[in-house]
């Protein structure tokens, strides 16, 4: 009981004090073809050379190449940092931010998925702050400096990353994820180009899409910290995420139907902003960090055992999204059980697995205790959670 005290109370002053902070939002460049223009938001934004932060995948693919031959059509100088992880690091940060000062950029161009956000975020933190330690920006409002100009081009339609103010990476010293929050991490340009997600193989599509459901849920049920233009953001995107993402599964070339997912994953990370992300964060973070399991695949797999286990302290929310989407129920109860239904079964159409095999029993109690530190008391979730909340999940998530 005095746990949860606790982190109500804290909470309280957390909701109290968002009230006198200034929420940023990216200025939002949209549609087919809006990539190559970013040449000409640097120069309208008075910049001279951008580092362009990307992975080597989205390398091989030659998905950067139109803008590199643009900038190079434009004789206007830039640099590329690709030694981005799946689940980026300390070391790949302060490797960007090694170019970044080497070459004299003046900008920074993100490329990619979360991975290259997150490093692109955290280089120009790196840039604000650079005799401060990566691992010192955990937390809330750590940096407190104007980073570079930040473009953010997301190449899926997951994270949202391109409209928020958090980024996470990996304490290669620990595996533990250093979630990091702060409104100048907010990219001041989104651009959203859905041609760019086309190729993007279907279970990344699924996965991806199914994170920025996670986004929307968990910002919608924790609803402490959103005011309601935070809960029509979740609305609209869970609606869109429910219209589109079995299309976008199917036929990767649906452009109209990729553009509705990255409009989903915009309006979801706009959203979690404010509103926080809760305990599937918290337990897919420390995943990631020990397994290397891939962001979206965690929040898929993760987001329908918590929200069951939530009960009736997420019913009323979940039965608003049931409405939202047209799920039929007698009361909030049956309509917030077809949702997390309707979650599952969307999993299960794209492939997505139910459990994670790599979980090792010795590993259970660090796991349990990373995500207790991550998210109490600032996640204001709709149950506070002790040690045995967290165990029974993560057992559940363990499987056979």
């Amino acid at each position: 009981m005095q746990n949860k005290i606790l982190c109500r109370v804290a909470q309280f002053f957390v909701k109290i004090g968002y009230y006198f902070i200034r929420f940023p939002k990216a200025k939002v460049l949209d549609g087919e073809g809006t990539f190559v223009k970013i040449p000409e938001l640097i120069k309208e934004d008075s910049l001279k050379k951008p580092l362009i932060v990307t992975d080597k995948s989205l390398m091989n693919l030659g998905l950067v190449n139109p803008l590199i031959n643009k900038l190079k059509a434009l004789e206007m100088p830039f640099a590329i940092f690709s030694d981005v992880q799946p689940n980026p690091t300390c070391e790949n940060v302060v490797n960007g931010y090694e170019v970044y000062k080497l070459e004299s950029c003046d900008c920074i161009v993100a490329v990619g998925g979360g991975s290259p956000m997150d490093t692109a975020k955290t280089i120009g933190a790196k840039a604000a702050r650079p005799n401060k330690d990566i691992r010192k920006f955990l937390g809330l409002f750590s940096i407190r400096k104007k980073i570079p100009m930040l473009y953010a081009v997301p190449t899926t339609a997951g994270t949202g990353s391109e409209a928020t103010l958090a980024a996470v990476i990996t304490d290669e010293k620990t595996n533990h994820k250093i979630p990091i929050c702060d409104p100048v991490l907010m990219p001041r340009r989104a651009i959203l180009d859905p041609k760019l997600t086309e190729g993007l193989p279907p279970f990344m599509t699924a996965t991806t899409g199914m994170d920025a459901l996670c986004h929307a849920v968990e910002a919608f049920t924790n609803h402490t910290y959103c005011t309601k233009y935070e809960d029509e953001l979740c609305k609209k995107a869970v609606k869109l995420i429910h219209d589109n993402i079995l299309f976008v599964y199917q036929d990767g070339h649906n452009l109209e139907a990729r553009k509705n997912m990255q409009l989903a994953a915009m309006y979801a990370g706009r959203a979690f902003s404010r509103g926080s992300v809760g305990y599937v964060h918290a337990i897919g973070h420390t995943l990631g960090g020990l397994y290397h399991v891939a962001h979206g695949e965690a929040m898929s797999v993760i987001l329908p055992k918590v929200m069951r286990k939530y009960g009736k302290s997420a019913e009323k929310r979940l039965a608003k999204l049931a409405d939202v989407v047209g799920i039929k129920g007698i009361d909030n109860a049956q309509k917030a059980n077809a949702f997390i239904t309707w979650i599952e079964d969307t999993n299960k159409a794209m492939n997505i697995r139910n459990s994670f095999l790599e979980i090792k029993e010795e590993d259970i109690d660090a796991i349990i205790k990373w995500a207790i530190k991550e998210a109490n008391p600032v996640y204001p979730c709709p149950q506070v959670w002790k040690y045995k909340d967290f165990k029974e999940i993560v057992n559940e998530l363990k499987g056979n």
